[in-house]
């Protein structure tokens, strides 16, 4: 049995480490945001896509792992898929003890890059809206920006607001 579960071991290992690499990732664009280093949130951004690919077909093989060694294990039950638990249960050591640990850090591993993509949108939703306010900002500055209105006159500003006061 342990030989019908090898190939499903291989994929949760290799999800595990694009788990890890993409939680690594967006660790790393939390500091970027935090240091303002924008060269360095770009190369994250396309690493993050390019994990998320890879997270993509990570999940097929694991998928395609499950279906093959469910249809190996119940051979009658063709439609049948078994769960992580259900595979842990009918094994026998050391495959259920590496099955369940690879479960259990597979699942803290997935918790960890959710979380930490909760937290880079709430970040990023921030400094969209900073970004926002600066530009609204702006829009009412250029009301007067020193040219001759549809009249033929300079136009009077009542108050005088300059782009070095959209900083402050």
């Amino acid at each position: 049995m342990a030989g019908i579960l090898d190939s499903l071991i291989s994929a949760l290992q290799a999800e595990l480490q694009v788990q890890q690499r993409l939680a690594e990732v967006l660790d790393g664009k939390l500091d970027a945001m935090k240091h303002r280093d924008l060269s360095r949130l770009d190369a994250l951004n396309k690493s993050e896509q390019q994990l998320v690919l890879e997270l993509r077909q990570a999940g097929m093989k694991r998928d395609s792992a499950i279906r093959i060694a469910s249809q190996n294990l119940f051979p009658n039950e063709r439609n049948r898929l078994m769960t992580a638990t259900e595979f842990i249960n009918i094994s026998t050591e050391p495959t259920k003890g590496h099955l369940k640990t690879l479960v259990e850090m597979l699942k803290q591993a997935a918790e960890r890059v959710q979380r930490l993509n909760n937290i880079n949108a709430m970040a990023m939703r921030k400094m969209l809206g900073h970004f926002d306010d600066i530009f609204k900002f702006i829009a009412q500055c250029g009301t007067d920006i020193g040219l001759y209105g549809r009249a033929g006159k300079k136009t009077v500003a009542t108050e005088q607001r300059r782009l070095v006061d959209t900083i402050a």
